[in-house]
């Protein structure tokens, strides 16, 4: 396993496009973080059920989408340029191979998470100066669940891209999923309670310092994104395993 990471970790850290997502991940961290900083009014800071947490929290779903890009590239790149071939030639052991290869991906997503997701949050916290969060021990575990949230979209994205082998047909999946679907579904009054264990929709309750509403808090909705992230690794690895290249 641990030549099967190592490998993994020379593509990463030499191809272009984990390198840019990197630079374009962090610097869209701050900016949004600026900006929900310092363009939140007197007005909203003061209305009854204002939630400083959230606030400090709203780049999350946002900066995930460039990480959940680089782990679906990650995957399909391999198929498209047909390097996959040699990739199991040198690891012919499939299992190892991607495992070592979602394992490495997912964990340098988290810590890009925490060098993205901690800055933004305290950005925030002192654009609105009094209105901030308090500095407790539930305002850390949002914080953390907001890396640990990211992390696992990344991981999940791995997998479905695993399934499909292709870039295209993944981003078109999931996109549309993240940034619209899952919000419309959640609002339509006969199927906004089953789109609430939605994997985006149930991890991103530990998004938000407000008390839950409906059967997921924070730390269940996160719960939920995990089962989804087990089966789609799990479904990657059998696909991984048991088809042709």
């Amino acid at each position: 396993m641990k030549h099967a990471v190592a490998a993994e970790w020379v593509k990463l850290t030499t191809l272009r496009s984990p390198k840019w997502s990197f630079a374009v991940y962090l610097g869209l961290m701050v900016a949004l973080a600026c900006v929900y900083g310092t363009l939140s009014g007197e007005k909203t800071l003061t209305a009854p059920g204002f939630d400083p947490v959230g606030l400090g929290l709203s780049a999350v779903p946002l900066g995930a989408i460039v990480l959940v890009v680089m782990g679906i590239l990650a995957v399909t790149g391999e198929y498209a340029s047909g390097s996959i071939r040699t990739s199991l030639l040198a690891v012919p052991d499939r299992a190892r191979f991607y495992y070592a290869k979602v394992g490495l991906v997912s964990l340098a997503g988290g810590v890009l998470a925490v060098a993205g997701v901690v800055p933004a949050f305290l950005i925030v916290q002192y654009g609105i100066g009094e209105h901030a969060a308090p500095a407790a021990a539930a305002t850390v575990g949002h914080v953390l669940g907001a890396v640990l949230y990211t992390a696992l979209l990344v991981a999940f994205s791995m997998g479905v891209a695993t399934l499909l082998r292709s870039g295209a047909a993944t981003l078109s999946l999931l996109l549309p999923l993240f940034f619209m679907l899952s919000t419309i579904l959640s609002n339509v009054p006969v199927v906004g309670e089953a789109a609430r264990f939605l994997p985006d929709v149930a991890g991103a309750r530990v998004l938000s310092g407000a008390e839950p509403e409906g059967a997921l808090g924070p730390w269940t909705g996160l719960g939920v994104l995990a089962l989804w992230t087990a089966g789609a690794v799990g479904a990657g690895r059998w696909a991984t395993v048991r088809r042709d290249v």
